[in-house]
């Protein structure tokens, strides 16, 4: 009977466990770094896509502003304050101008779509990265939806039925202190002015985001 060569044996079994171990270390390492890619170029995009809403909502912040002096003015009109003429078509007309705010969906929307938020290795900026695209954008678009609203169902129906016009620029001021336009006109002012508050937090929330994955991805 042959004697078996264990040592041998032994030999082959280590290079056969050393071969597959290499193996799945290479496949670990490729899938690694292919994650590690994948990651990067989300990162950018996400970057590209708050740095374009940064630009939007600092302007539509802006605007905003403008607006809530121009419906302070028309609240002040509504109770016998004092104001100008000339500017009260101005108020009237850019009162029922709500432009929204639309923020660059496309890469979250991807990254939800396809489960691959565990791209991002950052926890804690995974879980603010959600928080702004389902909490702060989610309510700046339910503002929007509020006013509009405010402005279809009351401030335009009122508008067309009440304000006459008796010059290019000039308008008969009896609708003014009519108890309907006082009403409309404090509920839109307090309603716009939460809504410029929410705005100036979510551009808060957008740069500090912003400024996150910028030092993540370099």
């Amino acid at each position: 009977m042959n004697k078996i060569n264990w040592l041998d044996h032994i030999a082959n079994l280590l290079v056969v466990i050393l071969g597959i171990s290499i193996a799945f270390y290479l496949e670990s390492y490729k899938e690694e770094k292919a994650n590690a890619l994948q990651e990067e170029k989300y990162m950018q995009s996400l970057i590209e896509d708050l740095s374009a809403d940064i630009n939007v909502i600092d302007t539509l912040n802006k605007w905003n502003i403008y607006m809530s002096n121009s419906l302070v003015k028309l609240t002040q009109a509504a109770t016998g304050r004092s104001f100008e003429e000339d500017s009260l078509v101005i108020y009237l007309l850019s009162s029922q101008y709500n432009p929204p705010f639309t923020p660059q969906l496309t890469t979250y929307e991807s990254l939800k779509a396809s489960g691959q938020m565990g791209l991002i290795d950052d926890f804690e900026l995974r879980n603010q990265l959600v928080e702004l695209y389902e909490q702060y954008y989610r309510g700046v678009r339910q503002y929007d939806e509020a006013i509009d609203q405010h402005l279809k169902g009351f401030f335009k129906p009122f508008y067309f039925k009440n304000v006459e016009f008796v010059g290019r620029n000039q308008v008969k001021k009896d609708f003014l202190r009519k108890p309907e336009f006082q009403n409309i006109m404090f509920a839109y002012r307090y309603l716009f002015l939460a809504k410029s508050e929410f705005y100036k937090s979510v551009q808060d929330q957008i740069e500090d985001t912003l400024e996150k994955l910028k030092k993540h991805n370099d």
